[in-house]
């Protein structure tokens, strides 16, 4: 009765681990979702995640895959007939982030975007986006309002006085211009990956030409805003750069200006703690909502112990159920946890409803059965010194055979377990011999495999059954024969009748050593029941045949009293039965949900990583996950990156709409994942019709690895096919890249301008595939679009600022260098500073100057533009060039290693092995 009550109390304490881990990971599962949903408000607005929130979850699994090129997005476009668009941009922006150093940079900005984000929540105005020195803003999108002029014209004077205080407190020359119109707006998710949701429309365009044409510290507002306001506020007429402009004059538009009203609006400001040369900490007003409740492993474990202590009382205790019956507590009304299993679990059988969940339990390995095996071998060691204290007969050597087959069945389940416990390294045995690992592997089937496991307790139950059988009928017959009690006198008859009531308790010994075998319900009920019919035949028969026993039980001859009993045992085992497999399914029952929200929170956790890795750069939104409760804000400086910034020009954006802007976006999007080695290129924004990105940034190669599993069936070799197809078209020239020479003076970081100098070819070859289409097919007349990119290359500050919706911007020198190139620059070329050129002729990379270009702050500057060919690949240098400066030939003997600068490479040769520096 003590290995029954250590089986039970086992697969008692195996159902509350399980129930306990079901809790905990319930708790787990809600945090990662709630934390999933918080992320995605940072991209969309709150009303509509759940509605995109099905598309969102594809387009991160196509992300997770990396199926590019194969499934198209699809573009939700809504439609807001009757909004009001705000949009504000700061004035001297390039000077303050070209002169302050990055710690102040980032400490100004979050303090402006934490004010800006307060008056908008005040106002109950929905921010779209902020870009640094831009901040766009609607009212109406989320729920319709009468008032939503009045909503951004009240948030427009607030972010006034936001910017006042924050100019006398840091005592900086900075103001904001800031316009206001109404119309209506078109809202979508563009891009494949870094999703970004903002607006279009005409009338958003009209907005941020009021803006450009306003005026510092007042509200530029058109006629139709004004209408709307109903004469609430004190305005004068527009500027006249506004009444001179020919597309507010084409569109009939009417200006007027608004200045502070009578109103105050206080924010806190941020503070700053040095951590570093080039990354400092900034202590957060808010964080991101990690879960809310759950943000925490210490609150998890609380209210799981907490919740616990209450589904103990609600543990499931089989159909009957009594305590339900005679318990009035307030345990009732909770209810039992029985009726949650009655949709999975059938009444009698104890069998899962659905098949593969049945066939997946039974196949569970079974790590009991070499203990089941023991005690089966002591009940038939028990039989064996039964007939050892009898007379010697011929039956004694075929017990003990029985027993010897039993003891190596026996043995071969416990090898691996001794095998370990005996070897030096237990944790990390493996077994040498080759009949040692045959013996563990054939341990380890016998618990692992369902046939193999089946057939070694069918094999162990016919032995120990007819070990019992022979000692309680074969044996007493052998030795009635042998004394020959027929011829005995009347008085000796007792000694030597057949006796039923000692194969009845042989055959129940039987049964119980059954409770130990882990096998189906119905698989067991049949052996239990073949053996009780056996035995009742058996005791019928010899009963019959021999000299019956006169004594009598309740009445009834010893055959009866006999039946009785072994029918009355076998009930009672099938019920018992009933309730302990009734017991392990349930406590499989709660280890397939924990598997499944277990899954479901890693999924969720994934998901979190990668709507955090399209809101920041890798390394950045790596620090953002781990980081706890009190957040801090993330910048850092760098000594060298590139940037880009590429303008989709010559293009009727009013005609094509957002689904030619998604489209395009998508494929510069899809090309980034072939430069994400060594030096990535990192995807910063989306501005209207312009794309910028970045090379150089940190990059976080187990953050980008997380964010990737691996493919498999035909998807995946769809996915390869085309995948390989477009790094031959668009990468292939700058695997094939090769500098005639090596420049002494190049550094390992100037590779950054080297892979987006390709990055620019790409996406230029890119807009030129997209032309020759568009000609080819009915849409020749149609202005095809082009790119002005501007490339730049420098030192730079990057952070993160924000509330509930961080931002990852970059400023610097570098940063508005190449943005004014794209501005002002040629289509369809790359522009490049001279810096930047001087860098790209190391790489044996031909660029050539364009002419002057006045630019804020720094004024006249050369511009330069990279040589491309017909076909867009780079030009090598001039022969003036290479002879301009010291050459070693590559086959050169006679070389001064005194003299040695640059290491000329013949371009005819393709093998590295070739080349040798000669000094």
């Amino acid at each position: 009765m003590e290995a029954f009550r250590i089986f039970m109390e086992y697969h008692l304490r195996q159902m509350l681990l399980r129930r306990h881990q079901l809790l905990h990971q319930n708790f787990l599962l809600k945090a990662a979702m709630q934390k999933e949903k918080d992320m995605m408000q940072t991209i969309l607005p709150a009303d509509i995640v759940d509605t995109l929130l099905q598309e969102i979850h594809k387009r991160i699994e196509d992300q997770r895959i990396g199926t590019h090129f194969l499934t198209p997005l699809i573009l939700f476009i809504e439609l807001h007939s009757d909004v009001s668009i705000l949009v504000a941009d700061m004035v001297n922006y390039t000077h303050l982030t070209t002169r302050m150093d990055v710690k102040e940079i980032v400490k100004f900005l979050h303090d402006i975007f934490v004010g800006f984000e307060q008056a908008a929540e005040k106002n109950e105005v929905l921010r779209i986006k902020f870009l640094g020195n831009s901040y766009t803003c609607v009212s109406g999108i989320q729920e319709y309002s009468r008032t939503h002029a009045n909503s951004c014209l009240s948030l427009a004077l607030d972010m006034i006085n936001v910017m006042e205080t924050l100019r006398e407190i840091y005592g900086l020359n900075i103001d904001v211009r800031i316009a206001v119109h109404s119309g209506e707006v078109f809202t979508a998710i563009i891009g494949r990956i870094k999703w970004q949701y903002d607006i279009w429309s005409r009338d958003v365009d009209i907005a941020y030409r009021l803006e450009l044409l306003g005026m510092p510290g007042k509200v530029h507002v058109s006629q139709t805003t004004l209408d709307f306001l109903h004469n609430e506020y004190f305005y004068d007429e527009g500027t006249f750069l506004a009444k001179e402009d020919p597309i507010l004059q084409k569109a009939n538009i009417l200006t007027y200006l608004i200045g502070p009203q009578p109103r105050k609006f206080t924010i806190k400001t941020a503070t700053f703690s040095y951590t570093s040369i080039s990354e400092y900490s900034v202590t957060s007003l808010s964080h991101i909502n990690s879960g809310k409740d759950f943000d925490t492993i210490d609150v998890i474990r609380k209210k799981t112990h907490e919740g616990m202590l209450e589904k103990v009382e609600c543990m499931p205790v089989d159909g009957i159920q009594l305590a339900r019956i005679f318990d009035f507590s307030y345990r009732i009304e909770r209810g039992n946890e029985d009726y949650m299993f009655k949709p999975y679990i059938s009444s009698f059988w104890r069998l899962f409803r659905h098949s593969e969940v049945e066939w997946n339990y039974i196949n569970e390995p079974n790590l009991l059965l070499k203990y089941s095996l023991l005690i089966i071998l002591f009940v038939g060691l028990l039989f064996l010194l039964q007939n050892l204290i009898l007379p010697k007969t011929t039956f004694v050597s075929k017990l003990l055979l029985l027993l010897v087959s039993l003891m190596l069945i026996c043995f071969f389940a416990f090898y691996k377990k001794i095998a370990i416990q005996f070897s030096k390294s237990p944790n990390t045995y493996e077994p040498k011999c080759f009949l040692n690992r045959c013996l563990v592997m054939l341990s380890e089937l016998l618990e692992e495999n369902l046939t193999m496991r089946i057939c070694t307790y069918i094999i162990c139950i016919i032995i120990i059954y007819a070990m019992a059988t022979l000692n309680t009928v074969l044996l007493k017959l052998e030795q009635m024969r042998r004394s020959g009690a027929k011829s005995l006198p009347d008085d000796d008859l007792d000694r030597e009748t057949f006796e039923p009531w000692e194969a009845t308790q042989n055959v129940i010994m039987v049964f119980i050593a059954m409770f130990f075998v882990v096998v189906p319900l119905f698989f067991k009920a049949a052996i239990i029941v073949m053996m009780c019919i056996l035995h009742i035949l058996t005791v019928h028969t010899f009963y019959n045949s021999l000299r019956r026993v006169q004594t009598t039980n309740m009445g009834m001859i010893s055959e009866l009293a006999s039946i009785w009993y072994i029918l009355a045992f076998t009930l009672l085992v099938l019920i018992k039965e009933q309730h302990v497999t009734y017991l392990k399914t349930v406590s499989y029952h709660y280890k397939s949900l924990y598997g499944k929200k277990h899954i479901l929170t890693e999924k969720s956790k994934l998901n979190a990583k990668i709507i955090m890795a399209n809101i920041l750069p890798s390394h950045v939104a790596n620090l953002f996950l781990n980081r706890d409760a009190s957040d801090e804000l993330f910048c850092e400086s760098y000594d060298k990156i590139a940037v880009l910034f590429a303008t989709i020009v010559n293009f009727e954006s009013e005609k094509t709409g957002l689904r030619v802007l998604n489209e395009y976006i998508c494929l510069f999007d899809d090309l980034l994942a072939y430069y994400i080695h060594n030096f990535k290129v990192e995807k910063i924004k989306v501005t209207g019709w312009t794309y910028m990105a970045a090379c150089g940034l940190k990059v976080d190669p187990e953050m980008d690895s997380a964010l990737t599993m691996p493919l498999s069936t035909d998807r995946a070799k769809s996915y390869k096919k085309n995948k390989q197809k477009n790094l031959t078209e668009y990468s292939a020239t700058f695997r094939a890249h090769q500098s005639r020479f090596t420049h002494p003076l190049l550094k390992h970081d100037d590779k950054c301008v080297l892979t987006l100098a390709h990055f620019a070819a790409d996406l230029l070859r890119i807009m030129q595939d997209i032309s020759i289409l568009n000609n080819s097919m009915s849409y020749a007349g149609s202005m095809p679009g082009q790119l002005k990119i501007g490339i730049s290359h420098g030192p730079a500050a990057a952070g993160v600022v924000g509330l509930s919706r961080p931002h990852y911007d970059i400023w610097g020198y570098t940063v508005n260098m190449a943005s004014h190139l794209a501005l002002v620059g040629v289509a369809g070329r790359i522009q490049v500073t001279e810096h930047t050129a001087i860098t790209l002729e190391r790489f044996d990379i031909k660029c050539e100057y364009h002419g002057i270009t006045h630019a804020k702050i720094v004024g006249k500057i050369p511009m330069f533009l990279v040589d491309l060919d017909e076909d867009l690949n780079f030009q090598y240098m001039d022969e003036l060039y290479l002879d301009s400066i010291d050459i070693v030939d590559a086959d050169s003997q006679d070389t001064n290693k005194d003299n040695v600068n640059i290491l000329y490479i013949d371009p005819s040769r393709s093998s590295d092995d070739d080349v040798k520096n000669k000094k």
